[in-house]
């Protein structure tokens, strides 16, 4: 009998995840869903959203007494340019197109402003306000 090494699959076997700049570029952010908005008087957004907490730290927690049946929510508050930037997230515009919009709007040199959103989103992303869906995704559910 022959034994054979089985390949170590790696976090990008799993995911199909951007190559290239080009491709990161080309996704697609999403709201959650779970994200309550509110508007403020100049504009400004404060979006509120329940925070995730892990398993095994929600069971450490209920078994020294601190488990609160109540979800724990959070709030972030945007300021101007963060609130255009979240209500640009339509789920149809790519992250491309937001950086367009950005840089037409306040007259900011290119680089600059992907960076500066690139960040916001995922800052965004680990928060779990937002996804991303891939341009491949969206191909498969026009042809369905």
């Amino acid at each position: 009998m022959i034994w054979r090494r089985r390949k170590k699959l790696h976090k990008h076997h799993l995911t199909r995840e951007p190559s290239t700049r080009a491709e990161a570029f080309a996704y697609c952010p999403v709201k959650s869903r779970e994200v309550l908005e509110e508007v403020l008087e100049g504009g400004a957004l404060i979006l509120t959203y329940p925070l995730v907490i892990r398993p095994w730290l929600a069971g450490v927690a209920q078994r020294l007494g601190m488990g609160s049946t109540e979800p724990i929510t959070r709030r972030l508050q945007l300021d101007e340019m963060g609130s255009l930037t979240w209500r640009l997230l339509d789920g149809r515009r790519t992250v491309q197109d937001v950086v367009d919009c950005l840089c037409s709007r306040y007259k900011l040199n290119r680089r600059e402003t992907e960076v500066a959103t690139t960040g916001f989103l995922r800052e965004l992303g680990k928060r779990g306000l937002i996804a991303l869906r891939s341009p491949h995704e969206e191909d498969r559910e026009q042809s369905l």
